[in-house]
């Protein structure tokens, strides 16, 4: 008897530790991010880069200690309306998953790049 409440125990302890409310792990959510980063990195190379005027930049993820994880350039001949949100929507997700999940990162920050230059028609930015 004092072996099965263990086992129930321990079986409650992995079940609740790998769900939210939502019923989604932590690697399902992961997954929900990369899925979201990935489509931001698509759209942000859509378009060659053919004057740099063209482009801005943006920071994008947050790391668990504060701050964004990288920064990204993209062209203005986005709909950057639409872009901005899906940057801050990933930005907010990835915030929630860090405080959600305990996740710890290196707590140095990324420099910001001062402009951005065309390299074989693809925006790279300058530091």
């Amino acid at each position: 008897m004092k072996n099965l409440k263990l086992l129930i125990l321990i079986i409650g302890l992995t079940v609740t530790s790998c769900s939210n409310d939502n019923g989604t792990s932590q690697e399902q959510e992961a997954q929900n991010l990369e899925k979201m980063h990935a489509e931001i990195l698509s759209l942000a190379v859509s378009k060659q880069c053919e004057n740099p005027a063209d482009w801005t930049f943006t920071p994008i993820g947050s790391k668990a200690c504060g701050g964004p994880t990288e920064f990204i350039a993209y062209s203005l001949k986005l709909n950057t309306t639409d872009f901005l949100y899906k940057v801050d929507k990933y930005t907010n997700s990835q915030k929630e998953f860090n405080n959600k999940w305990g996740i710890i990162s290196t707590c140095d920050v990324p420099p910001s790049p001062i402009s951005i230059k065309c390299v074989n028609s693809k925006a790279q930015l300058v530091y």
